[in-house]
Protein backbone atom coordinates (compact mmCIF):
# COMPACT_ATOMS: atom_id res chain seq x y z
CA UNK A 1 0.00 0.00 0.00
CA UNK A 2 1.17 3.37 -1.02
CA UNK A 3 1.30 6.23 1.52
CA UNK A 4 0.19 9.75 -0.39
CA UNK A 5 1.01 12.98 1.61
CA UNK A 6 0.84 15.94 0.99
CA UNK A 7 2.77 19.15 1.76
CA UNK A 8 1.22 20.06 4.60
CA UNK A 9 1.25 16.53 5.84
CA UNK A 10 5.11 17.43 6.00
CA UNK A 11 4.32 20.45 7.79
CA UNK A 12 2.32 18.93 10.48
CA UNK A 13 4.86 16.14 10.67
CA UNK A 14 7.29 19.16 11.64
CA UNK A 15 5.48 20.71 13.95
CA UNK A 16 4.86 17.96 15.96
CA UNK A 17 8.14 16.81 16.37
CA UNK A 18 9.07 20.31 17.34
CA UNK A 19 6.38 20.05 19.66
CA UNK A 20 7.44 16.57 20.89
CA UNK A 21 11.24 16.38 20.25
CA UNK A 22 12.18 20.08 20.22
CA UNK A 23 14.90 21.38 17.48
CA UNK A 24 17.05 19.04 17.23
CA UNK A 25 14.86 16.13 16.18
CA UNK A 26 13.26 17.88 13.43
CA UNK A 27 15.42 16.36 10.56
CA UNK A 28 14.92 15.35 7.31
CA UNK A 29 14.74 11.17 8.15
CA UNK A 30 12.62 12.21 11.38
CA UNK A 31 9.96 13.85 9.55
CA UNK A 32 9.80 10.95 7.00
CA UNK A 33 9.67 8.31 9.40
CA UNK A 34 6.67 10.03 11.16
CA UNK A 35 4.84 9.83 7.80
CA UNK A 36 5.85 6.43 6.57
CA UNK A 37 7.07 7.70 3.71
CA UNK A 38 10.69 7.34 2.24
CA UNK A 39 12.94 9.83 2.02
CA UNK A 40 12.41 9.69 -1.43
CA UNK A 41 9.02 11.08 -1.68
CA UNK A 42 10.56 13.88 0.12
CA UNK A 43 12.00 15.46 -2.64
CA UNK A 44 8.55 15.49 -4.63
CA UNK A 45 7.69 18.67 -2.79
CA UNK A 46 10.88 20.15 -1.61
CA UNK A 47 14.25 20.54 -3.75
CA UNK A 48 16.12 20.53 -0.73
CA UNK A 49 16.33 20.67 3.19
CA UNK A 50 16.77 23.95 3.46
CA UNK A 51 13.55 24.85 0.64
CA UNK A 52 11.70 22.85 2.99
CA UNK A 53 12.98 24.65 6.14
CA UNK A 54 12.08 27.74 4.28
CA UNK A 55 8.29 26.71 3.34
CA UNK A 56 7.72 25.30 6.83
CA UNK A 57 8.40 28.85 7.97
CA UNK A 58 6.92 30.45 6.17
CA UNK A 59 3.63 28.01 6.21
CA UNK A 60 4.01 28.35 10.41
CA UNK A 61 4.00 32.37 9.87
CA UNK A 62 1.43 32.50 7.70
CA UNK A 63 -0.94 29.94 9.61
CA UNK A 64 0.37 30.72 13.28
CA UNK A 65 0.46 34.56 13.11
CA UNK A 66 -0.41 36.46 9.77
CA UNK A 67 -3.97 34.71 8.97
CA UNK A 68 -4.43 34.90 12.64
CA UNK A 69 -3.89 38.41 12.73
CA UNK A 70 -5.92 38.96 9.99
CA UNK A 71 -9.56 37.16 11.75
CA UNK A 72 -8.62 39.08 14.81
CA UNK A 73 -8.60 42.49 13.07
CA UNK A 74 -11.88 41.55 11.88
CA UNK A 75 -13.43 42.00 15.22
CA UNK A 76 -14.31 46.10 15.77
CA UNK A 77 -14.32 45.92 19.04
CA UNK A 78 -11.17 46.12 20.69
CA UNK A 79 -11.77 43.69 23.79
CA UNK A 80 -13.13 41.30 21.57
CA UNK A 81 -10.29 41.70 19.28
CA UNK A 82 -8.47 40.66 22.28
CA UNK A 83 -10.47 37.96 23.79
CA UNK A 84 -10.75 35.97 19.71
CA UNK A 85 -6.99 36.52 20.42
CA UNK A 86 -6.98 34.96 23.86
CA UNK A 87 -8.79 32.40 22.66
CA UNK A 88 -6.81 31.34 19.22
CA UNK A 89 -3.56 31.61 21.65
CA UNK A 90 -4.47 29.13 23.89
CA UNK A 91 -4.77 26.87 20.42
CA UNK A 92 -1.32 27.57 19.51
CA UNK A 93 1.39 24.56 19.70
CA UNK A 94 3.18 25.97 22.78
CA UNK A 95 6.41 23.41 22.49
CA UNK A 96 6.55 23.91 19.13
CA UNK A 97 6.87 27.78 18.48
CA UNK A 98 9.25 27.40 22.23
CA UNK A 99 11.80 24.64 20.01
CA UNK A 100 11.37 27.72 16.74
CA UNK A 101 12.96 30.57 19.60
CA UNK A 102 15.67 28.12 20.18
CA UNK A 103 16.51 27.63 16.69
CA UNK A 104 16.19 31.10 15.87
CA UNK A 105 19.21 31.55 17.64
CA UNK A 106 21.25 29.61 15.88
CA UNK A 107 19.70 30.20 11.97
CA UNK A 108 18.97 33.65 10.87
CA UNK A 109 16.52 32.96 8.10
CA UNK A 110 13.96 31.08 11.69
CA UNK A 111 15.45 34.16 13.43
CA UNK A 112 13.62 36.44 10.38
CA UNK A 113 10.35 34.41 10.79
CA UNK A 114 10.40 34.85 14.54
CA UNK A 115 11.00 38.53 14.68
CA UNK A 116 8.33 38.64 12.01
CA UNK A 117 5.84 36.48 14.01
CA UNK A 118 6.61 38.71 17.39
CA UNK A 119 6.06 42.25 15.38
CA UNK A 120 2.74 41.20 13.73
CA UNK A 121 1.50 39.60 17.40
CA UNK A 122 2.84 42.53 19.04
CA UNK A 123 1.40 44.86 16.44
CA UNK A 124 -2.83 43.41 16.81
CA UNK A 125 -2.24 43.63 20.48
CA UNK A 126 -0.89 47.26 20.13
CA UNK A 127 -3.46 48.59 18.34
CA UNK A 128 -6.51 47.10 20.21
CA UNK A 129 -4.65 48.51 23.44
CA UNK A 130 -4.10 52.23 21.30
CA UNK A 131 -8.06 51.73 20.74
CA UNK A 132 -9.05 50.93 24.12
CA UNK A 133 -5.91 53.79 26.12
CA UNK A 134 -5.67 56.27 23.70
CA UNK A 135 -2.20 56.64 21.91
CA UNK A 136 -0.48 56.72 25.13
CA UNK A 137 3.14 55.12 25.43
CA UNK A 138 0.94 52.20 27.90
CA UNK A 139 -0.47 50.93 25.02
CA UNK A 140 2.88 49.79 23.93
CA UNK A 141 3.64 48.66 27.50
CA UNK A 142 0.33 46.86 27.27
CA UNK A 143 1.09 44.99 24.02
CA UNK A 144 4.71 43.91 25.18
CA UNK A 145 2.80 42.54 28.73
CA UNK A 146 0.54 40.44 26.22
CA UNK A 147 3.65 38.89 23.81
CA UNK A 148 5.91 38.39 26.95
CA UNK A 149 2.76 36.72 28.78
CA UNK A 150 2.67 34.16 25.34
CA UNK A 151 6.56 33.73 25.33
CA UNK A 152 7.44 33.20 28.68
CA UNK A 153 4.71 30.63 28.94
CA UNK A 154 6.59 28.89 25.66
CA UNK A 155 9.64 29.16 27.02
CA UNK A 156 8.42 27.40 30.16
CA UNK A 157 9.91 24.11 30.83
CA UNK A 158 7.29 23.09 33.91
CA UNK A 159 4.11 21.68 32.68
CA UNK A 160 2.21 23.74 30.23
CA UNK A 161 -1.05 24.68 32.07
CA UNK A 162 -3.42 26.29 29.49
CA UNK A 163 -5.78 27.49 32.23
CA UNK A 164 -2.97 29.45 34.03
CA UNK A 165 -2.58 31.12 30.21
CA UNK A 166 -5.82 31.99 30.03
CA UNK A 167 -5.84 33.26 33.54
CA UNK A 168 -3.05 35.62 33.01
CA UNK A 169 -4.15 36.49 29.56
CA UNK A 170 -7.73 37.49 31.26
CA UNK A 171 -6.01 39.43 33.69
CA UNK A 172 -4.32 41.59 31.35
CA UNK A 173 -7.69 41.93 29.18
CA UNK A 174 -9.18 43.25 32.61
CA UNK A 175 -6.27 45.60 33.06
CA UNK A 176 -6.74 47.24 29.92
CA UNK A 177 -10.71 47.64 30.43
CA UNK A 178 -10.38 49.18 33.89
CA UNK A 179 -8.39 51.80 31.92
CA UNK A 180 -10.85 51.95 28.54
CA UNK A 181 -11.60 55.28 27.45
CA UNK A 182 -13.02 54.82 24.04
CA UNK A 183 -16.47 53.19 25.46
Amino acid sequence: MVTVVTRENYFEAAIGLLSQEGYPGLKQATVCRALKVTTGSFYNYFTNWKDFTDQLLQNWLAERTLQLVALAESEADPYDRLDLLRRVTLTLPHRAEAAIRVWANVDPDVRAAQEAADKERLGVVHHAATQMLGDTPDALLYAKWGVYLLIGFEQFQGEQDLHSLDWSLQQLMEALAARRIDT
